[in-house]
């Protein structure tokens, strides 16, 4: 997925992030300066989503951006959506996608060119380092391109977490083994290399041992993501379903 390709050869985060109720509540107060960190946060979280819609809607690069800016300080910011947002109404990224849809409606195409930046510049986005993406892939809408960009961003973080566990605590060969035998297979395309090349590449004595890491790593990998997922949705019945879900959005076609 081009959207995951930073996980390939990045190390540890400093922290592992994610969109979860707790911040969006930690969010509705009248701290003004708690209250603009943790939106800034979220602003971060949600961005490049934001920003693959735009795309998706046929905006180019320098049109997106200036609207993805103009979303988060008008809308996001200036009109408080995170305080007014409500668990018990349903998922954050869909109230964000509907807000943004409205956005898109009422903005002007002359107004595109004007910088819609917040101005106190509370938050840096860091836009300049994004890859041009492209919006002409067939079968592909906007709405996909939002739900598709923030799966590939959690499953990211998720990854990041994963592979850091495994390196502070002495097991980098378990997280070597599934990146080379599961991780860079699905990332780049292609076959998944024999048991007997990456236990010969990564110092392992035998297949069953490798293959026992490999389901080590998986099931390491499913439980953070269900952790990550635990507190984006209202009740526990619904985390295997979440689950299912974000795995199917990054499965579809042109998901790669």
């Amino acid at each position: 997925m081009r959207h995951m390709d930073r996980t390939d050869s990045g190390g540890p985060q400093d922290g592992f992030q994610t969109t979860q109720w707790s911040v969006i509540r930690a969010a509705q107060t009248d701290d003004q300066t708690r209250r603009r960190m943790v939106v800034g946060n979220l602003m971060e979280r949600y961005w490049k989503p934001v920003y693959s819609y735009l795309r998706y809607k046929g905006y180019d690069n320098e049109a997106a951006k200036d609207l993805t800016q103009g979303f988060f300080a008008e809308i996001v910011w200036g009109r408080a959506l995170v305080q007014h947002a409500d668990q018990s109404k349903g998922r954050f990224r869909t109230l964000l996608l509907t807000a943004l849809r409205r956005y898109v409606v009422s903005v002007h195409r002359q107004e595109t060119a004007r910088k819609r930046r917040p101005a106190a510049g509370f938050v840096d986005l860091k836009m300049e380092e994004l890859p041009l993406l492209d919006a002409t892939q067939a079968g592909v809408s906007a709405d996909d391109a939002f739900y598709r960009t923030w799966a590939a961003e959690l499953l990211n973080d998720v990854l990041a977490q994963v592979k850091a566990e495994f390196c502070l605590t002495g097991r980098e060969r378990h997280w070597r083994v599934f990146e080379a035998r599961v991780l860079a297979p699905i990332l780049h395309g292609g076959e998944a290399p024999p048991l007997e090349e990456v236990c010969r590449d990564c110092g392992i004595a035998d297949d069953v041992k490798a293959s026992n890491m490999v389901v080590t790593v998986k099931r390491r990998f499913q439980a953070v993501l269900r952790r990550c997922l635990h507190d984006l949705v209202p009740s526990e019945d619904e985390v295997e379903a979440e689950f299912c879900e974000v795995l199917n959005i990054l499965s579809q076609p042109g998901a790669g």
